[in-house]
């Protein structure tokens, strides 16, 4: 058997694991006892527990928001790699004008510049005990005008030269698209939602991209003006929400706070985090990133439930349910695993060590093992993890035979969605072997793996109805 048969027929194998003690799911090979019921949900729209329509909206955020994380880091390490020879400085922060090079021109209908005023950074939003609605108070006109901060127009953080820094900045602005058409669904939105949140989020991007150029280049007032930049547009973009939901606040007196501002804060400083360690070329910063993405999980927490909240006939269903939990566990999961795989394989392609980025994957497959472990005991865990760990190692080794110009004969066909994800994954490994863009063919392959958490949390729950209600 060639190797990448091996690795296709162990991924088949690893996803297999994951649901080996099922029963009467697709991805299991026992009956169910002739005794047992049906263990579907009476949500309407939801064919089992893991599959309302409030899980599936927040295993898509998640999915979306998680995804968002890994594909900035791969701009902003591009930023910081092409600004890192330039000539230091110490100057003040660069003008709207300068800052303009670092973004592509913006679309007609976002192409303006966003100013966030003293009085939209002079609101505080609460949640009465007695309706559980969100009330806002107002805050000193003295501590507002400190925030006030203006933006430079919205737009897709603009290629930096390198094959895979433009694939990058298209992926993430394309994540960016995706996201502003998912967080427009709930009806209650209305259709103006989408028009405002994409350039705001942009923003943000290239707030962030100013961020790690300041950074490289040890721009200290460059970095505290995109600092700023970004508390400001943490503070629209929440109240952007909040118009539309009123279940959002903007910002809560609870500690920790749970508006969106509160939520988008401890975002920034995790994103600024990996950012610096970047900056600092520190070898572990891959850890960061996965703690920023992470940080993203509870962010898609607070939005899709607000969101089923708002429009319950449209995601029926308990958003935070036991069963929604697990689909979302499982879906960040298997996003961190594609984009942690794909990383590994990118650097292994060039004949890199890739041993921080490795040994992050690493723990992502003592994270599955932790959901096996939770539902199929030690024994099925030691089963899931000598087979995945198997897979992953495979995965490296056909990326490094693929650096050296090895052999790769084509894979058998494996019906299975796992089989997909590893089909991208290659395609990663063959990408960078050739020197070219592999941003958006990783982004092919993290794509599957919400159908692929679906699958196995559909799984997961029908074999424990009792334990994973909608």
């Amino acid at each position: 058997m060639t190797a990448r048969t091996r690795l296709a027929a162990s991924a088949a194998l690893a996803a297999f694991a994951l649901t080996a003690a099922s029963c009467s799911t697709k991805l299991s090979t026992r009956s169910a006892p002739t005794t047992t019921v049906a263990p579907t949900t009476t949500v309407v729209g939801g064919s089992t527990p893991a599959q309302t329509k409030a899980a599936d909206y927040r295993a898509q955020v998640t999915y979306l928001l998680l995804e968002q994380i890994f594909l900035l880091s791969r701009v902003t390490g591009g930023v910081v790699a092409a600004r890192s020879s330039a000539p230091l400085s110490s100057s003040a922060a660069p003008s709207a004008a300068s800052t303009a090079t670092t973004t592509t021109a913006a679309p007609a209908a976002t192409a303006t510049t966003t100013t966030t005023t003293t009085a939209a950074a002079s609101t505080t939003t609460t949640t009465s005990a007695a309706s559980g609605l969100p009330t806002t108070t107002s805050v000193p006109a003295s501590a507002a005008a400190s925030t006030t901060t203006t933006t430079t127009a919205a737009g897709p953080v603009a290629p930096l030269g390198a094959p895979n820094d433009a694939d990058a900045a298209s992926a993430l602005d394309h994540n960016s698209t995706d996201l502003t058409d998912l967080l427009s669904q709930p009806q209650g939105y209305g259709a103006s939602f989408a028009a405002d949140f994409y350039p705001l989020w942009t923003t943000r991007n290239n707030s962030f991209v100013r961020y790690a150029e300041a950074k490289a280049t040890r721009n200290a007032a460059g970095a505290s003006s995109a600092s700023a930049a970004l508390a400001a547009n943490a503070i629209s973009l929440a109240q952007l929400f909040h118009s539309h939901n009123q279940y959002l606040a903007v910002t809560t007196v609870s500690n920790p706070g749970t508006g969106v501002a509160d939520e988008l804060t401890v975002d920034n400083t995790a994103v600024v985090a990996f950012i610096n360690s970047q900056a600092a070329n520190t070898p572990t910063a891959i850890n960061d990133v996965v703690a920023a993405a992470e940080k993203m999980r509870h962010t898609s927490d607070v939005l899709s439930s607000a969101a089923a909240k708002l429009d319950p006939a449209q995601f029926p269903g308990t958003a935070l349910g036991t069963a929604s939990n697990l689909r979302a566990a499982v879906t960040a999961a298997l996003v961190e695993h594609a984009e942690l795989a794909g990383s590994t394989t990118a650097l292994l392609g060039t004949g890199q060590t890739a041993a921080p980025e490795s040994a992050a994957l690493d723990a992502n497959t003592a994270s599955l093992g932790n959901v096996v472990i939770v539902n199929f005991f030690d024994q099925a865990t030691r089963v899931f993890n000598a087979i995945w760990s198997n897979y992953v190692n495979l995965l490296r080794s056909y990326a490094r035979a693929k650096s050296s110009g090895g052999p790769t004969p084509n894979p058998s066909l494996i019906a299975s969605d796992m089989q997909q994800v590893v089909d991208g994954l290659v395609a990663v490994a063959d990408a960078q072997a050739a020197s070219g863009p592999w941003a958006t063919p990783l982004r092919v392959a993290t794509g599957f793996t919400p159908k692929l958490a679906s699958d196995l949390s559909e799984g997961i729950a029908e074999a424990y109805p009792t334990q994973y209600a909608p």
